[in-house]
């Protein structure tokens, strides 16, 4: 019984942090296979903060040959000068509570 109230007491101990702030959950978006002749865009709109709001995004790329990200700090930005190739970009929200959490996507330029 002790050994079971001491997992759940680390589970919600880790689920929460020292100020009660539930951590945002980051969401990058589903992993994709795109025309280069599309419009391409980083949505993370999908991200969710359960106690608050999200208060900043920022993307950064991770993998590929370097593109330019139209506007690192929106939920959804475009891309600017991809070609052909493999790419990788990694999304960190933050809540109005200080809570962090990243996601990644992939995504494959045809």
């Amino acid at each position: 019984m002790n050994l079971i109230l001491l997992t759940a007491s680390l589970l919600l101990s880790s689920a929460f942090s020292k100020n009660g702030n539930i951590p945002p959950t980051a969401n990058a978006g589903e992993d994709v296979v795109v025309s280069s002749s599309e419009f391409i865009q980083l949505d993370g709109t999908s991200s969710r903060e359960p106690d608050g709001i999200i208060s900043r995004y920022h993307w950064v790329q991770t993998a590929g040959n370097p593109v330019e990200i139209v506007n690192p700090g929106a939920a959804i930005t475009a891309l600017n000068n991809i070609q052909k190739g493999s790419y990788s970009f990694r999304l960190t929200v933050m809540d109005d509570k200080g809570g962090v959490s990243s996601d990644e996507v992939r995504m494959e330029v045809k």
